[in-house]
């Protein structure tokens, strides 16, 4: 139904919201000096770990710090060190998988986000982070059935529609469920404008 769009689309449609989510979340997409208060965390959780080299908690906060500073290769070693002294603290799995993204490492994503989900619930946020990598994966069938067992969880998060309309115009399912889940999106946030131009890519494709 749709077919030779579907790059297109998830170029215009998956990779800004991606984006979104990032700043959402208080992710530093752009390299910026530490701020007096990153310096501080940064300085503090140093000393932390000077007096105990297995505080993980410490090389997680010393990471987030390093990481809204835009300091990226020191942020991913302090992630990398604390996964190392504990694999099941989630903080540093949603930090990994937003290190994973600053990269553009789609699958390192995934495994993080997934890693994360292991340990225990995720706030929806972070759950549309792992389906959004699915869908740039191409992996649109188990995207789609990932969003609908979402939503059962987050029955009022757009983004979840969003996505999931985005899954079923890759899938070439039928025109009208796109556009259902593309305006309950709309309904829930009418404010986001990547919703909007979504459905209007829909109308334009089907005509």
């Amino acid at each position: 139904m749709f077919g030779s769009g579907k790059r297109v689309w998830k170029f215009y449609c998956v990779v800004p919201c991606l984006l979104l989510l990032g700043a959402f979340s208080g992710c530093s997409f752009a390299y910026a000096a530490p701020t007096a208060e990153q310096s501080a965390i940064i300085a503090e959780q140093t000393k932390l770990i000077e007096a105990n080299p297995k505080d993980y908690k410490a090389y997680f906060r010393r990471g987030r710090a390093y990481y809204f500073a835009g300091l990226y290769e020191k942020s991913e070693a302090d992630c990398a060190k604390g996964l190392q002294l504990n694999p099941n603290s989630q903080s540093l799995w949603v930090l990994q998988s937003n290190l994973c993204r600053k990269r553009k490492d789609d699958l390192g994503v995934l495994k993080a986000i997934r890693e994360a989900q292991r340990i225990g619930p995720l706030l929806a946020g972070n759950c549309s982070v792992e389906v959004a990598t699915l869908s740039l994966l191409d992996m649109d069938r188990e995207c789609y059935d990932r969003w609908s067992i979402l939503l059962k969880t987050f029955p009022n998060e757009p983004d979840l529609y969003y996505y999931r309309g985005i899954s079923a115009f890759s899938l070439g399912m039928d025109e009208k469920l796109v556009k259902a889940d593309l305006s309950k999106s709309i309904e829930l946030a009418p404010s986001v404008l990547a919703y909007q131009k979504a459905l209007k890519l829909v109308k334009s494709a089907s005509r």
